[in-house]
This record gives C-alpha cells, structure tokens and sequence, in this order.
C-alpha cells in the first residue's frame, strides 16, 4: 500500500495521531509547529495564546486512514515515519478516567510560595510545568499528599502517563486545544469533553488555573477544587 505523505507546509490542526501503528489514534492535534500561530479562544481576551513557527528539521508523517470520533468527527489519521523533532501537540481523546481530582489538596492550607518559578501559563510549558509538579508533590513540598476527604491529588495518579511523555497542559496550551478543535458551552459534551479541567499552570500561592467549557473562559480556583484531567503529549 502506498501512503500519502503529509505536507510540511499545510496545518495538519484536527487531524488524529496513531503513535503506536495499531490503528488507533492516541490523540488529536491542536498545535502545528510547522505553523504559528497567535490567537484567542472564542475572542476571550484573557484566552491569548501564541506559537512560533518552528526552524527545527520536523518528524515526518503519512496519512494512514480516515478515523471517527466524536472529539473532531471524521478526519484523517496520521503516523510517524521519519526521526525529527515533534511537529505536533496532541490531546488525549479521553479523559485519564471518569474521577475528578485535587490539584494538590494540602497546597491550599500550606501554600506555594515558588509559584512564580514552578509552573508558567505560556504555550509549550505544560510539560516542563508537569514534571515541576510531580516534584513537589513527591516530595511533599507543599504538604501531605492525598490529604482530601473526597478524592485524590492529580500528581500521585498521572505519573505512569508522565513518564511516557504525556502532561498536563498549561493554561494556554488548554486554549488553542478549545479554540483549534473549536470548542464552545454548546457543543463540548457532544465531544465527550467533562465541563471543566485542571491546567499545569499555577495562579498564585493557593490556586491554579483551569479551563471552564460551559462559562467559554478560563478560570482560577484552590487547589483544593476537584477537576477532571486530560493530558497532552508532543510527537
């Protein structure tokens, strides 16, 4: 069978990733680094976020096949084929599992005050600002893990996934995945999104930021709110 190979020229934003070759797409992409890009999610100014084009040799890709699904519908399925550096950002097409969970239950009594060095809110943060968190949690940097009466902290049950090269997003990845996939309060329980999700971005000494679907808006709360987590990983 001969494959189509993707162009290094044209946005491939939407479109399904199968990493593994097992004809099922890990992810949808939501950022083309062959692409920048600069722009808001559904003209929300505080949604801003931005991208440059990268001049790095990219990864090379063929079209597989076409795959449904109810996150972008029908799309074509992409796959890897040559080393380079990751074109894509992806989304995971399902949340980690149907739980919500604290960001880091303690970290609302006992604080962050590194905050400001820890994580950032800008794109192609979300993984740096993942591995920062998992840190402080192991080391209990900001106070006993688990330590909430209805679920748990998200660091203790996304580290398997981590360490296969997924994160959470940043608050601004969060938004050009809403904005790129076209995202909105109307439609995002038709794509089996859950109303609200954690980000990887801290906001101050109690709180981080997280991305509201039904209000079209990010928004900030403690950290010992209880969210939902999908993760994002670059190929």
């Amino acid at each position: 069978m001969i494959y189509k190979p993707v162009s290094l020229t044209e946005s491939q934003i939407g479109k399904y990733v199968d990493i593994n070759g097992d004809g099922i797409p890990e992810g949808v992409i939501f950022a083309d680094l062959a692409i920048g890009a600069d722009s808001l999610w559904n003209g929300t100014p505080n949604t801003r976020y931005r991208y440059e084009k990268s001049s790095k040799e990219l990864k090379e890709y063929i079209v597989v096949r076409t795959y449904v699904h109810s996150l972008n519908g029908k799309q074509e399925m992409l796959a890897p084929i040559l080393d380079g550096e990751d074109r894509f950002y992806i989304m995971a097409l399902k949340d980690i599992n149907s739980k919500e969970y604290y960001w880091y239950m303690s970290a609302f009594s006992k604080k962050m005050p590194d905050y400001e060095e820890t994580t950032l809110e800008v794109f192609g943060s979300g993984k740096q600002n993942t591995s920062n968190m998992i840190e402080k949690w192991n080391s209990e940097s900001y106070g006993e893990q688990n330590a909430g009466l209805y679920g748990l902290d998200m660091g203790g049950i996304i580290q398997t996934q981590v360490n296969d090269g997924w994160f959470i997003p940043s608050i601004r990845e969060w938004s050009a995945f809403a904005q790129n996939i076209g995202i909105t309060h109307s439609n995002y329980s038709y794509k089996r999104l859950s109303p609200w999700y954690w980000s990887s971005s801290q906001y101050d000494e109690i709180s981080a930021w997280a991305i509201d679907f039904p209000a079209n808006d990010l928004l900030n709360e403690g950290t010992h709110t209880t969210f939902s987590i999908r993760l994002a990983k670059t190929i």
